[in-house]
């Protein structure tokens, strides 16, 4: 007898953790995802694809053009894209293994922050003839940490002018079977339509139809979420203006040894309809500490080095990045 319906070398294609091999095989999530993707399967689609979450904040910084033209620069292109939104589900499954090393402040304030508007989620085709590497662990490798004290000058998302820990404008997926398992998560809310051309390979990639489609989507999620400097200084003094219990925290309260007290604002009041909700969620996101001291994920972060050498080994653990 088995706890699990998949094979135990079904997955050995797609990671070279087997702590997480061992994890997804009882996932159902996985399961699905093997299903869908069948036919990518039996090709090298999801070793030469991955994607990019252009998160709200992302949007409200007016980054993603940014974010995908250095992509295309790294060799990574737009093939398909399509809209998600995130609730606090999605979020929870989504970073199942790597959620329990959040803090609780964190946690009290990431479903404000990505539920606020839309985000994009692109497929992207790696292009690189050098690729030594799945697209997902290249682009996991490029992306660099979410935490601003491991910033690398060259990192994704120090380019792209990252703000903090919470405010860091993108999410991708680690490696191939988090790929699989993470497009299962978001296909409850965008089918598979929107990626099965370049993915199951039922028609011909179209790179221009791609581009129109990813503008299209960025001009109604900027159409939604106001264009915003996400600066923690001109935030709290935009705030301090502002009538309610959101000013007086500004007025009254105006550093992080108050963080917890804005915390608790926050757990009962909501967020002003204003852009200064993201004044607010400036603030906190600069103020919070992101990670309970000491508390590893469950799963880290798989290196490049693993699929380089053909062999797993255990990666130094990383802190969960939303």
């Amino acid at each position: 007898m088995s706890y699990s319906a998949i094979g135990p070398r079904a997955l050995d294609a797609l990671t070279r953790d087997p702590r997480k091999a061992q994890a997804y095989r009882r996932d159902p999530y996985m399961r699905e995802a093997l299903a869908a993707l069948a036919p990518a399967l039996a090709t090298d689609a999801l070793h030469r694809h991955t994607f990019v979450v252009l998160k709200p904040d992302a949007v409200a910084g007016r980054r993603c053009e940014l974010i995908l033209g250095i992509l295309r620069s790294l060799g990574w292109h737009p093939v398909a894209a399509t809209t998600v939104r995130f609730d606090p589900l999605l979020v929870r499954e989504l970073w199942r293994y790597q959620f329990n090393a959040a803090s609780a402040q964190r946690i009290a304030l990431v479903d404000p922050l990505l539920s606020c508007g839309p985000a994009v989620l692109v497929l992207l085709e790696d292009r690189d003839a050098a690729r030594d590497v799945p697209a997902s662990v290249r682009l996991t490798a490029a992306k660099g940490s979410a935490e601003p004290s491991a910033a690398r000058s060259g990192d994704l998302r120090t380019r792209i002018g990252r703000v903090n820990g919470l405010l860091n404008f993108i999410h991708t997926a680690d490696e191939p079977i988090d790929v699989a398992r993470e497009l299962q998560l978001f296909s409850y809310q965008t089918g598979w339509s929107w990626c099965a051309g370049p993915l199951l390979g039922t028609e011909a990639a179209d790179p221009a139809a791609a581009g129109e489609t990813v503008t299209a989507l960025l001009r109604t999620a900027e159409a939604e979420i106001p264009a915003h400097d996400l600066d923690v200084t001109a935030s709290l003094g935009r705030l301090t203006g502002l009538a309610g219990p959101w000013g007086a925290c500004a007025r009254d309260l105006p550093g992080p040894a108050h963080v917890e007290e804005w915390l608790r604002v926050l757990r009962t009041t909501p967020l002003p309809d204003t852009d200064a909700r993201w004044d607010v969620l400036t603030v906190l996101t600069s103020w919070i500490h992101c990670n309970e001291e000491g508390v590893l994920p469950i799963i880290p972060t798989t290196r490049a080095d693993a699929w380089r050498t053909g062999t797993a080994h255990d990666a130094p653990r990383r802190a969960v990045a939303v």
